[in-house]
């Protein structure tokens, strides 16, 4: 049976307005109060900060301030250079000399309990929101490519010693801020204001703050930024109708993936073990 439209709404109108609430739909059923991949991704952080801690500690290359160095310390204190070096850190003479695993592998590793825990509290918000829009693969990769390209992008500028999956959470923020710009027509009204209002004002103020305060690396974060930004250009999605890419996209990103994440952990572990 043949149903006019209410008066004032153009097919185009409607349209959109189905479009939006299948977006809607899609994201309630896609939000994860505890997303599978991002926890992976953080336990893999928080395992590796606490085995270079222990590895610290068993070495003799961290101290308890005049007391034996102990659980605290592990848990707390600051990890050695020669320590995070020796689990793959991002050295600019070891990765010249070819061992290219540590671009990745810096990425899990981290300076101290405060560089680890503002770099998990991020990427558990940010992390939420991109494997509910680019799904549990697409996000893998976005993460892992931004950190490599950040990595990439200090390694160039001639860094000595750099660690930290800031290059990735930047890259998250970027690909944020360009489905939102990509989608705009497709998002609920309710959604927009979360890829634009919601993440420009957050990049903004941790780049000031890169510049602001010594020793971060403003490199991996712009070299982060720019990765994932320049991949979500053409990253399919599954909540958008007609753009979730094809059938067998997650299965090889999926593979991609999990090819990356084993080189980077044999690294890791060969060169320390």
């Amino acid at each position: 049976m043949r149903m006019d439209l209410p008066p004032g709404v153009t097919p185009e109108q409607l349209s959109r307005w189905q479009t939006q609430e299948e977006v809607r739909r899609r994201l309630l059923e896609r939000f994860r109060r505890v997303p599978p991949a991002t926890a992976l991704l953080i336990g893999a952080i928080v395992a590796f900060h606490l085995a270079t801690g222990v590895d610290d500690w068993l070495s003799g290359r961290i101290t308890g301030s005049g007391r034996p160095a102990g659980l605290y310390d592990v848990l707390l204190g600051s990890r050695s250079p020669e320590g995070l070096v020796a689990w793959g850190a991002n050295a600019f003479g070891s990765v010249t000399a070819g061992e290219w695993w540590r671009l990745p592998a810096a990425i899990f590793l981290h300076g101290d309990v405060v560089h680890v825990t503002l770099n998990c509290v991020a990427l558990f918000g940010l992390g939420r929101l991109c494997e509910a829009v680019f799904g549990p693969g697409r996000f893998l990769a976005l993460f892992l490519a931004s950190g490599m390209a950040g990595s990439i992008l200090t390694h160039l500028g001639g860094t000595e010693l750099s660690v930290g999956a800031s290059g990735g959470v930047f890259g998250l923020m970027g690909a944020g801020v360009v489905f939102g710009r990509r989608f705009r027509s497709a998002l609920p009204p309710s959604v927009r204001p979360v890829f634009g209002r919601g993440l420009v004002p957050w990049i903004l103020i941790n780049i000031l703050i890169g510049l602001s305060v010594p020793r971060i690396d403003n490199l991996g974060h712009l070299g982060g930024l720019l990765g994932g930004s320049l991949l979500a250009l053409g990253a399919g999605s599954p909540v958008v109708p007609g753009a979730e890419g094809g059938r067998h996209a997650p299965a090889v990103l999926a593979f991609l993936v999990a090819l990356c994440l084993g080189w980077t952990f044999a690294g890791m572990l060969g060169h320390r073990f």
